[in-house]
């Protein structure tokens, strides 16, 4: 049975996800399209810990939601690349002048969909 938390949060992760995709523009800066793709992997892991019967801390930090996954008995390895996503959430978001990842935005769309559909599959 769906937990209600992780539904509400793969709900909000749809939300950030659609916000990334509006923000795929080249015109539009990185890190902006950055947070709110951030925001969506925060929330569908959120949502995945939810799943397993466990509170996710109050932490923008991927790498943190992927030890938690890890210490629950998930394989994290696939996942470790979401890791680079952790500074757009507070680094990025404070930084006049940011670094240029140039990360492919429509791929990281993509995986971000994989992702919540994973989570969606789990929950049934």
């Amino acid at each position: 049975m769906a937990r209600p938390e992780a539904l509400r949060l793969l709900r909000i992760a749809r939300r950030d996800l659609r916000m990334a995709r509006r923000l795929l523009d080249p015109e539009v800066e990185e890190a902006s399209w950055g947070w709110a793709a951030q925001q969506c992997l925060e929330k569908t892991l959120k949502a995945w810990l939810h799943h397993l019967g466990n509170t996710p801390p109050s932490t923008h930090d991927i790498s943190r939601l992927l030890l938690l996954l890890q210490e629950a008995g998930i394989e994290i390895k696939p996942l470790l690349p979401l890791r680079a996503f952790t500074s757009f959430a507070v680094q990025y978001r404070y930084d006049d002048e940011p670094e240029e990842l140039s990360l492919d935005r429509t791929a990281w769309c993509a995986t971000a969909q994989a992702l919540i559909e994973q989570v969606e599959g789990l929950l049934g």
